[in-house]
């Protein structure tokens, strides 16, 4: 793999070279693991070793630690060094690394990711597409890792494909009256054992069912997702539930479902198979929130909707990488005005895409 460095990952590699510890924050599709591996590169070549350098890498699933090895094995001499790539479910210690390399460093707050980064003594990176918002969090991965540099939207979205936004207007207004009765009737029952807050308490319940009734288990909304999954481009179609996802795979030409459950060997063959476009289309969990890459994915329809501006900037991300004979990512996205809780997770949605600079149709 031939890697030319564009001029936000030279910028991004030359000051996290420098560091002992540091945060890279960076967009969905930004290249960042490569740029971080050119910042290890750098280090290596800063001086003459009598040693190999002991490289931890630990990453939240088995394809971001393939991801990282094909990373490394891009750069000769930091594939040469000592590498250990590790998931973090692993639990291992890195006591004995020079510099620890975490992927998805956001989940770092974790008492289980806390406590192996904190075994590494040394040199700390962490590198994430999606820093929280919360102050508190914050505080926890700057005490791990240090300063933060962040490449912004704007640098890379000259080397990312234009983004198009379809809006679909399918629903079913008949569902308004079942979901708020089951609502009530949820909330009923949970309020005997519920100590916090209630409107918390309202917000997960009411989310729980829309999900139920308002995505799964919604007819036009589904067939719409059907419709628009159903072309001749690479489609990504991510989804809430992996029986959901077993039902629009079989009703959509060319699609197979892909999520945790189906096994990581299995996992890895799909991914292949869309990689090389002997699979047209994948029905994915959220497993394809993070770490996933596939720049030939053109056309993405978000089943899964949700209010969340990280998780759908880094959805969205998945289709704007620039790929051979792709002039443009589409993104099929859904009002959902069968209720005012979905309805209002769309709005926000939109207001994202407007801030992202993705062209919207309403259809």
């Amino acid at each position: 793999m031939s890697f030319s460095p564009r001029p936000y990952q030279i910028g991004a590699a030359d000051w996290l070279s420098t560091k002992r510890r540091a945060i890279l924050s960076s967009p969905a599709g930004s290249g960042k693991t490569l740029t971080t591996t050119m910042a290890l590169d750098k280090v290596i070549r800063s001086r003459h070793r009598t040693a190999p350098v002991r490289i931890g890498w630990m990453a939240n699933t088995k394809e971001q630690c393939q991801q990282a090895q094909t990373a490394i094995n891009t750069f000769p001499l930091v594939a040469k060094q000592d590498v250990a790539i590790a998931c973090a479910a692993a639990g291992r210690s890195w006591a004995d690394r020079d510099v620890l390399v975490v992927d998805e460093m956001h989940h770092s707050t974790a008492p289980s990711w806390k406590a192996q980064i904190e075994t590494a003594p040394k040199g700390r990176w962490g590198m994430t597409a999606t820093l929280p918002e919360d102050l508190q969090q914050m505080a926890v991965l700057a005490e791990l890792f240090g300063p933060t540099y962040t490449i912004t939207r704007e640098q890379v979205a000259a080397n990312l494909t234009p983004a198009v936004v379809r809006w679909l207007n399918a629903t079913d207004p008949l569902l308004t009256q079942p979901i708020d009765a089951e609502i009530d009737r949820l909330v009923k029952i949970r309020r005997r054992w519920w100590s916090g807050d209630e409107g918390q308490l309202w917000g997960q319940v009411a989310w729980q069912v829309c999900v139920e009734k308002g995505i799964v288990g919604n007819r036009v909304r589904n067939e719409a997702a059907i419709a628009a999954a159903s072309n001749d481009k690479p489609t990504l179609v991510l989804i809430n539930q992996v029986e959901h996802a077993n039902v629009l795979a079989e009703r959509i030409p060319g699609a197979r479902p892909c999520y945790s459950a189906i096994g990581a060997k299995a996992r890895r063959e799909v991914l292949a198979d869309f990689l090389s476009g002997k699979c047209r289309c994948l029905v994915a969990s959220s497993l394809c929130d993070e770490g996933f890459d596939a720049p030939n994915a053109e056309v993405l329809v978000l089943v899964s909707a949700g209010k969340s501006n990280a998780r759908t900037e880094q959805r969205t991300g998945r289709v704007l990488r620039t790929f051979a004979g792709k002039s443009s990512a589409i993104i099929y996205d859904f009002k959902d005005l069968y209720h005012p809780l979905p309805a209002k997770h769309a709005r926000l949605r939109r207001e994202l895409y407007t801030k992202l600079n993705y062209h919207q149709i309403d259809v």
